[in-house]
């Protein structure tokens, strides 16, 4: 019965996470100007409503929620090919199959198997768009309060994993803009920020899941995978690739969910140190 429910629960998870196939090709279409300029519902389109008094709009600040309201309406919120959704699923399924393979089946299993799926599809949006879901993150948050419900002995641990990676990735923004002021004339047109408030708030759940020590393992990954992946890319393809950072910060936090605290003794037991 557990191997039916959690098979049918990946399914249905791999079914919802498909939207960020036809998310990521709204975004792409609705960011740009010229399309929008174009379209005779753009003073009385939900997407570009204002939020935070003006500095933001809905598209930006809840993603999913604005795709999932004019996906009715607008003609640029249209499907893809089936041959994209099967993709998706099967990866999907794969993923989330090795998951709990490895794991077996308890709550905390369903939790990560729940999180991966957040993980495919924010990195799928962010790899097309350079944007991160609030919502896909929050599911992830959801995940992590009900993490810590489940091991409230060690709460302290999840409490400072929301913050520690987090609260890195951000001083490490603040302090290198006005580097890349100084640096780059352009840099606001063009740059944005050096880490984005996605992938902040991404580890921000993700360490509350996973606890700082195993969410700081994860970043480690992720740096790795994104530096060595991105080198490649540039010696082969285009010459300058833009960095989507969420992709990478998935991966590792996929491995960290999948083996992390493996992966943390086998290192602390070749550096000589007693695991924590």
């Amino acid at each position: 019965m557990k191997i039916w429910f959690t098979m049918v629960l990946g399914l249905l998870l791999g079914a919802a996470g498909m939207v960020a196939i036809p998310l990521s090709a709204f975004v792409r279409e609705v960011e740009d100007e010229a399309v929008c300029n174009g379209c005779g519902q753009r003073e009385s389109c939900f997407a570009k409503r204002p939020l935070r008094k003006g500095k933001s709009d809905w598209l930006n600040e809840w993603m999913l929620i604005t795709f999932l309201k004019v996906r009715g309406s607008c003609a640029h919120a249209s499907g893809q090919k089936m041959k994209e959704y099967g993709i998706y699923l099967l990866v999907h399924m794969l993923l989330y199959g090795i998951l709990i393979w490895s794991r077996g089946i308890d709550p905390v299993s369903i939790l990560y198997g729940v999180s991966a799926g957040m993980l495919l599809s924010l990195s799928v949006v962010d790899w097309n768009t350079r944007f991160i879901p609030m919502e896909m993150s929050g599911v992830i948050l959801i995940c992590g309060l009900i993490r810590l419900c489940l091991d409230r002995s060690n709460w302290k641990e999840y409490l400072i994993g929301l913050f520690a990676v987090s609260g890195f990735l951000f001083l490490t923004d603040k302090l290198s803009a006005p580097i890349l002021r100084k640096r780059y004339d352009n840099w606001d047109e063009e740059l944005g920020s050096a880490v984005g408030d996605g992938d902040i708030k991404l580890m921000a759940a993700t360490g509350l899941l996973l606890g700082w020590k195993l969410n700081v393992l994860a970043l480690g990954i992720g740096c790795v995978a994104g530096s060595v992946i991105h080198l490649i890319r540039m010696k082969f393809w285009d010459g300058e690739q833009e960095l989507s950072f969420g992709p990478y910060l998935s991966l590792g936090v996929y491995i960290t969910l999948l083996c992390g605290e493996e992966l943390m003794d086998w290192y602390l037991n070749m550096m000589g140190v007693v695991p924590m």
